[in-house]
């Protein structure tokens, strides 16, 4: 897929998630919803984050969970036109900060007290978007995964959180960059 087809494709319901229009990979499955928003919650009870870089807003699943931590200071940022206007209306009654832009694309012109990662990399864009996550020398860096999609057995020696939402498994993941 190439950026601009990323950037004006629509974000589709199907059967077991939600598509980007010509993307083969799901962007969100329906059964995450409640256990990305728990990994949110855990993490702003954890460790008390009042300022959040978030990298796409998706359905606003986690954004809004930031929202109702209370995090003062909140940035989102997401290329998808049709995704970023749904920001748009959804920010009416909330209170961020919301670029329509690559991730790769912003330039930090503040620290963070947390640099949430929400987002899909895909083909190319992978090694652009790990250079942009380097940008952010030490602050906090968190992504929520599904324990299926990681190797149980690897060691992980970053600080994370494990938890269970309906017989489903997660691993909040942060790391100080």
């Amino acid at each position: 897929m190439e950026l601009q087809e990323w950037i004006d494709g629509e974000l589709t319901k199907k059967e077991y998630g939600y598509y980007i229009e010509g993307e083969n990979e799901c962007v969100l499955y329906h059964h995450e919803q409640k256990g990305i928003k728990k990994g949110v919650e855990l993490l702003c009870k954890e460790y008390k984050f009042e300022s959040v870089l978030e990298l796409g807003f998706g359905l606003g699943w986690t954004a809004t969970e930031f929202q109702e931590q209370g995090i003062k200071r909140h940035v989102i940022i997401e290329p998808n036109k049709g995704i970023y206007e749904a920001a748009l209306e959804w920010n009416k009654n909330h209170n961020a900060e919301i670029l329509n832009m690559f991730s790769w694309e912003y330039e930090p012109k503040e620290k963070f007290d947390l640099v949430y990662d929400d987002g899909l990399e895909f083909g190319n864009t992978r090694d652009i978007h790990r250079e942009f996550v380097d940008k952010f020398k030490d602050q906090w860096y968190a992504r929520c995964m599904q324990l299926k999609c990681i190797y149980k057995n690897t060691i992980v020696e970053k600080p994370y959180i494990d938890y269970k939402v309906d017989e489903t498994e997660y691993r909040q993941i942060i790391e100080k960059l």
